[in-house]
């Protein structure tokens, strides 16, 4: 009987062993799990956040350009956005064509060769192009942009029109009549095309409004200053050598005056003409006046400009730039300027013709008739 009950003692102690350590092992499995089921609950929980984000971005539409070239000039069409610069390549019998994204309207530059013309396009356009680079603007038309078509008529209707008038010398309510007379075939062509771009129409009207702004602004800049026959403004800068300047100090010749600088294309174009004309009238009663508006820091540059291209005459600068005084007092926002200015000191004309037209060598051979004749008096 005794040995029955060590035996069942025994049985129980090991029932409450396996008992205690199944539920050990099962708590340790338990825990085990709940460890997982958290990283993949949070791993879930990642994966929602990036499709979520992913579904927040815009999809950006897409522009198809293609195109058909006459005559290229060479293998490369090129288009320019405000920020963006887009090549493709034209096949063996001038057909090309591209796709790039675009998320809103905009104006765009097609460059082929050495042409360029304007576009217009919108999300989602499909443009084809058709030109013959023997007549670039006289021959490009758009499929699928009313926008791009109109803006290659108004190219070709600038081109042979003028704005005509003079801020110098007509009247604001003159300019303002010039300028509307300009503008208004332009309205008329954007309301016969009867777009419903609203963006890109009004973008043509504010351009035509500033335009008229910029004159009438101009005028009102320019109105007050000397007449032609009225004293000039004077001046005073240094050479290279800093010696002090003035245009005062040549009362008794005429003065032929260039307002330029070192980075101005347009002024080292007229830089040879300029050279030649004062070689021409060495012997006349004409100093040619050099005034660069160079800053500061590319002073240096000037002088090497002047030596390197042996330019004679009076050289001088400013050295503050646009902010000069010349550029002030005479109203001057754009370079190269001429001016020129009478033996007494007074204006002839505040915005002269340039050394590269014909007209001033007319001009200069006048002033020597005029003296002719006051000799013969």
């Amino acid at each position: 009987m005794k040995e029955n009950i060590n035996n069942l003692t025994a049985l129980l102690i090991v029932i409450s062993i396996a008992t205690l350590s199944y539920l050990n092992i099962n708590k340790e499995k338990v825990g085990i799990d709940v460890k997982v089921t958290k990283q993949i609950v949070e791993k879930e929980i990642e994966i929602e956040t990036e499709e979520t984000v992913v579904a927040k971005i815009p999809t950006i539409s897409q522009v198809v350009i293609s195109g058909k070239i006459t005559w290229p000039i060479n293998r490369e069409a090129r288009f320019f956005t405000r920020d963006t610069s887009i090549t493709t390549y034209v096949d063996w019998i001038g057909k090309f064509n591209l796709t790039f994204p675009l998320d809103s309207s905009g104006y765009l530059t097609f460059h082929h060769g050495m042409e360029t013309t304007a576009m217009y396009c919108n999300p989602d356009d499909t443009i084809h192009i058709t030109i013959n680079t023997k007549k670039f603007d006289e021959t490009i038309t758009y499929t699928g942009s009313i926008e791009s078509n109109y803006l290659a008529w108004k190219y070709l209707y600038e081109e042979g029109t003028t704005v005509g008038g003079d801020v110098y010398n007509n009247t604001a309510e003159e300019l303002s009549s010039l300028i509307d007379s300009f503008v208004s075939p332009l309205i008329v062509e954007l309301n016969r095309i009867n777009m419903n771009n609203t963006k890109f129409y009004d973008s043509e009207l504010k351009e035509m409004n500033q335009i008229k702004e910029y004159v009438l602004k101009r005028h009102e800049q320019v109105k007050n200053l000397p007449n032609a026959g009225e004293e000039a403004i004077n001046f005073t800068y240094p050479d290279k050598d800093s010696n002090l300047i003035s245009l005062s100090d040549f009362k008794g010749s005429y003065v032929y005056v260039d307002i330029w600088a070192t980075w101005c294309g347009p002024c080292k174009y007229e830089i040879p003409f300029l050279i030649q004309l004062e070689k021409d009238y060495h012997d006349a009663n004409i100093i040619f006046m050099s005034v660069s508006v160079d800053v500061e820091k590319a002073k240096q540059k000037w002088i090497d400009m002047i030596n390197e291209k042996d330019m004679g005459g009076v050289q001088l600068i400013s050295t503050d730039g646009w902010q000069s005084q010349i550029m002030k007092d005479y109203a001057i926002n754009s370079i190269p300027r001429f001016m020129l200015f009478d033996p007494d000191g007074n204006i002839i004309s505040v915005n002269a013709v340039r050394p590269s037209s014909e007209e001033i060598r007319e001009i200069f051979n006048g002033f020597g008739n005029i003296e002719e004749e006051v000799v013969d008096l």
